[in-house]
């Protein structure tokens, strides 16, 4: 039970429903780089007892010699790392697809389902219902025709799918069950998060002056109310140091622009991952430069944020980070595999002298500052988490992600012009302290089947910090295939018939003669 119950929660948050076609846009040509279909393929083959019987056999390896209880294997879930929970997921993964595809497993999928849904909005964490309404509006834009969609996943875009949400809109029905619509809160509630209707009028009517992408008039016509007040409050939180200094929110509605966005920030989340799932590689980056907005509170990706960001930084002893990486690619035979290794140099590393200097009672002064910043946004509603980070004990941590996208332009072979969107071909989380130099990691994908010269573009991302990401493109080629030239058996069985008659035409040599132990006795002639 544990078993199951530990795959459904690491299962994609999409769709209830069997996975249906790709969507036109993402098609992939025959020339795209696209790991995983010959093992897909293989593992569906296999039937469900022997897919869980090799599950439960990678589980045994982990469970140490304890007994394979409901209890100890619980135990042992809660134990592990996101980074060993991932891998035992991944040996998992062709039974998830079992549970999820076969109907045999429909009535089982719908308690599991039910079970971590109700898990999760007893948590407040986002729900499955979330992640149908964040892969309808990923959907939307992949398959939307015109300028925007040839682009990156626009922020506006990305910040109404999350302002449009159920979780958020959970946030807007409490905010009216609280008074938040006509400004009077019940008896004994006047200390909660919710957002006053005057704050809600002058932020929208500041960000309209800052001319804010969303906030024209054209824009906001006919928006609904809850999403006008979510989608407020969110860009009020990234815009807060653009504001003017005569705007004053009231406390209440300052808690409801934290809560907001908080959930945001886990959304943004749940889309990063289901979007590396999928290989939507335009909404996996999209995702993390939001996260990384909305954690810090900054409007964009420009200078003067990323100024902004520095000063932060700096105001919590640490450096801003600064990195440069080197990339390369194995070439490889038609459907072979391709390994992508990316080394990232970490040119604003500590020293240990600086890194001792940041050691304040046992504790860096850079984690006191983050845990500090930590409580401010937990006070608001608001939740950090770093991608990869590391427990507290092992100190102040830097999280990347390594994305891989595989570009579709190719002057050898020609590609198909609906497939306008790059795939996502790997993808690997970094970890590194303060005082490490370089991060490495790597992943592999399968070659494409058409020989030619073939180009990935390496993304390393920050869902911690804005304006520091780096990317470098490599290039890969696909050999021509080996072939091995066999004759078919029909040929085979004709050419040695054609050979057995040649043989009885040929004319037979004479018998040598009798060895002299052999020869008959000499006849006698009669007297």
């Amino acid at each position: 039970l544990a078993c199951k119950q530990f795959l459904w929660a690491t299962m994609s948050k999409g769709s209830k429903k069997k996975p249906g076609p790709a969507p036109k846009s993402e098609q992939r040509a025959k020339a795209e780089p696209v790991p995983g279909d010959e093992a897909t393929s293989k593992a569906e083959q296999q039937s469900a007892a022997e897919l869980e019987a090799c599950f439960m056999k990678a589980l045994e390896k982990r469970m140490g010699g304890l007994e394979m209880t409901e209890d100890n294997v619980r135990k042992m879930l809660l134990a592990m790392s996101p980074e060993e929970q991932r891998a035992l997921a991944e040996e998992g993964e062709a039974l998830k697809r079992e549970l999820l595809q076969n109907e045999e497993h429909a009535d089982e999928a719908k308690k599991f389902r039910a079970e971590v849904n109700k898990n999760a909005e007893a948590r407040g964490l986002p729900t499955e219902a979330d992640g149908e309404h964040l892969t309808k509006g990923v959907l939307a834009f992949l398959n939307a025709e015109g300028d925007e969609a040839s682009g990156p996943v626009p922020t506006r875009r990305l910040l109404l799918m999350l302002a449009s949400s159920p979780y958020l809109a959970k946030l807007a029905l409490a905010d009216a069950a609280a008074g938040g619509q006509t400004g009077e809160a019940p008896p004994g509630r006047a200390g909660e998060a919710r957002a006053e209707p005057a704050d809600i009028d002058a932020l929208e009517q500041a960000l309209a002056g800052l001319e804010v992408d969303g906030f024209a008039p054209d824009q906001r016509a006919g928006r609904p109310p809850f999403v006008r007040r979510n989608l407020t409050l969110l860009c009020g939180h990234l815009h807060r140091e653009r504001l003017p200094e005569s705007l004053v929110l009231r406390d209440s509605t300052k808690r409801a622009q934290g809560a907001a966005a908080g959930r945001a920030s886990k959304l943004s989340e749940m889309l990063f991952r289901y979007a590396l799932q999928n290989r939507w590689v335009k909404p996996a980056l999209a995702a993390t430069e939001v996260q990384a907005l909305l954690t810090n509170g900054l409007w964009d990706g420009s200078e003067a944020a990323k100024r902004r960001m520095a000063e932060r930084m700096a105001e919590a002893g640490l450096k801003l980070p600064r990195l440069k990486m080197a990339v390369s690619a194995t070439d490889a035979r038609p459907g072979r595999k391709v390994t992508v290794k990316a080394e990232v140099y970490r040119t604003h590393v500590y020293s240990e002298e600086e890194a001792a200097a940041l050691e304040v009672g046992g504790e860096s002064a850079a984690a006191h500052a983050v845990d500090k910043a930590a409580e401010e946004r937990a006070a608001q509603g608001q939740v950090r988490a770093e991608a990869g980070a590391a427990p507290s004990e092992a100190g102040p941590q830097e999280g990347w992600w390594v994305v891989g996208e595989a570009i579709r332009e190719n002057g050898d072979v020609p590609v198909e012009a609906a497939a306008r969107h790059n795939a996502l071909v790997g993808f690997a989380p970094l970890t590194a302290p303060l005082t490490l130099p370089t991060m490495t990691c790597e992943f592999s994908f399968d070659a494409p089947e058409t020989p030619g010269e073939y180009k990935v573009m390496v993304h390393c991302r920050s869902t911690g910090c804005v304006g520091v990401d780096v990317r470098k493109k490599v290039t890969f080629k696909v050999l021509p295939a080996i072939f091995v030239k066999r004759p078919a058996p029909a040929a085979t069985a004709k050419a040695e018939e054609a050979e057995e008659e040649a043989r009885e035409r040929e004319p037979r040599e004479e018998q040598p003669p009798p060895l002299e132990a052999e020869a008959p006795p000499p006849l006698i002639a009669a007297a």
